[in-house]
């Protein structure tokens, strides 16, 4: 696989890991909060096709079975929420066509095929390019993600955001290894779309007083840092990126996870209106914190393998002025994350609820085991083969 002769990490290995340990633990998490009638199967498809699609050698079979668990995961969001349905249908099927039509157009989907010439090379970049913006989100293509987190279950959205989506963004990765020119040839406009993820991802979660949509646009702001590493193209680029996806699907659990207890505490959506949601749930807040500190790259958590390298590859790309936006980036994330926390975490309680936490012993063992295990990565990445490979 070319993504492991570039970074010496086997994503094969790494994320069909992760894909599994997370179905699991949202399978679980479902026994005890509810998270409609189809999620188990729904939970157990998308996720055999995801794992199924990385092992595959063929770049067409992985595509039309990742397309396939998008469909499926298409038709759970569409019987809890028929708008944001309707809206991830459309970026599904027009991020797949773009995608297919600019690797046909290219001879992408045959190993070792040559660079094609002219308008032809720029026409393949624009439709992969503007295709996985769409698959990933990345602004200005992000108007399906915000109504999906909103409106859908919280492992619904783990099962898009921390699965499908980073499975996608290994593809992007693995075409930026086998196929450099697509990069190349554009490389400003990736870091442009990268930037402009980063900060309006930011901004936005700012803007927010609905935790999931501010949750949402954390993760727009979180893919322009992995865009931007696949952007830079280097080593420490490119495996900072795979890590920094395996890092994203494991944080996302727990902050998705950790806002669906309280909710289902609160019998209402989660907002900065409520208060002191850590008292009642301590085991929540604690994963929130975590899954907060590790998607902006503080020690000791995975993230930060994973973030520290993308800071040298856009000092590579950009020069140290990149790297100062890519810090001012993290700033405004620090912001949002901190401002959650304190106020609806750790903040008084205005909201008097008589009874008892509805919050399950083995959902807060699982968070448990997702802190620790995103601790022990940081601390030993050489657990996973690859994973503490160099930058240059």
């Amino acid at each position: 696989m070319a993504l492991m002769k570039t970074t010496g990490l086997d994503w094969r290995i790494a994320f069909t890991a992760i894909t599994g340990m997370i179905c699991l633990a949202s399978l679980i998490y479902s026994r005890f909060i509810s998270q409609g009638k189809w999620f188990p199967w729904v939970s157990l498809a998308s996720t055999g096709l995801i794992i199924t699609a990385l092992w595959l050698p063929g770049e067409i079979s992985r595509t039309i079975l990742l397309d396939a668990a998008a469909l499926v995961l298409v038709a759970l969001v569409w019987s809890q929420d028929k708008r944001a349905g309707r809206l991830f249908l459309a970026a599904v099927l027009v991020g797949s066509i773009l995608v297919a039509a600019g690797m046909m157009l290219g001879g992408l989907f045959h190993e070792g095929a040559a660079q094609p010439a002219g308008l032809t090379a720029k026409a393949v970049i624009a439709l992969v390019l503007i295709g996985y913006a769409i698959k990933l989100a990345a602004i200005p293509f992000s108007f399906w993600l915000a109504p999906l987190s909103e409106r859908s279950s919280a492992m619904t959205a783990v099962l898009v955001i921390s699965l499908l989506d980073m499975a996608e963004l290994g593809e992007l990765a693995a075409l930026r290894s086998s196929t450099p020119w697509l990069f190349a040839d554009a490389q400003w406009i990736w870091i442009a779309m990268a930037l402009l993820s980063m900060f309006g991802g930011a901004l936005l979660a700012l803007a927010q007083t609905n935790v999931r949509r501010m949750l949402a646009f954390s993760t727009i702001d979180d893919v322009g840092y992995l865009l931007l590493g696949l952007a830079a193209g280097s080593v420490g680029g490119v495996l900072g990126a795979a890590i920094g996806a395996l890092s994203h699907s494991l944080c996302k659990f727990l902050l998705f996870g950790a806002v669906g207890v309280a909710e289902d505490d609160l019998k209402h959506p989660l907002t900065t209106a409520d208060r002191g949601m850590a008292g009642r749930h301590p085991v929540a807040g604690a994963a929130f914190i975590a899954g907060a500190l590790g998607m902006i790259g503080i020690p000791p958590f995975i993230g930060f393998l994973g973030r520290w390298r993308l800071y040298f590859s856009g000092i590579e790309v950009g020069s140290i002025a990149l790297a100062i936006a890519m810090a001012a980036a993290t700033a405004l994330a620090l912001l949002y994350y901190v401002r959650v926390i304190h106020r609806v975490w750790l903040g008084q309680p205005v909201e008097q609820l008589t009874s008892a936490p509805g919050n399950s012993f083995w959902v807060g063992a699982v968070f448990i085991v997702f802190i620790v295990l995103m601790i022990v990565i940081g601390l030993i990445p050489s657990i996973i083969p690859g994973l503490a490979g160099g930058m240059a």
